[in-house]
């Protein structure tokens, strides 16, 4: 559920910045500048997803929206705060395939791959730990208050 309230906002704020550079830009199809248009469209879309993710869970709240909304927080293998690499790293491991696959030939096939090998790895852990928290060192949880977090 917290993934699907930050695509909305996400969604949201994309089409907003992928509209203002439409109108800045006015690209022209097959014209050099409506490739140029889908370059920063592509570069907008990828930065404004990672740095969402990367903002909000190094901050203090260390959550996005959804996740605040679901109760849940991202902390480090020490039960803290990540750092803004950290969280940069983890975002780039969870969004990046998927970003860049939907541009590729049969990347909504490997897209589903890629996600099915998430799913699996994410059950198969004992702390429900995905590749992207496997590979940052980080865990998502209920705040300590609510929940008693085991780091092992």
């Amino acid at each position: 559920m917290a993934r699907f309230i930050d695509s909305l906002l996400i969604g949201l704020l994309v089409g907003a910045a992928v509209g203002l550079a439409h109108i800045l830009m006015k690209p022209v199809a097959g014209s050099p500048a409506g490739l140029l248009f889908g370059l920063v469209s592509l570069s907008l879309v990828m930065l404004l997803w990672i740095g969402y993710f990367t903002a909000f869970e190094s901050s203090p709240w260390q959550a996005t929206l959804g996740k605040r909304f679901m109760g849940l927080r991202v902390y480090d293998l020490h039960g803290g705060r990540l750092t803004l690499l950290q969280a940069a790293g983890r975002s780039l491991v969870k969004d990046g395939p998927f970003l860049v696959l939907a541009f590729v030939p049969n990347g909504p096939m490997l897209s589903i791959i890629w996600l099915g090998a998430h799913l699996v790895v994410l059950h198969r852990s004992p702390v429900y730990q995905a590749i992207h928290d496997h590979v940052a060192h980080t865990w998502v949880a209920a705040p300590e208050g609510t929940t008693q977090l085991h780091l092992t």
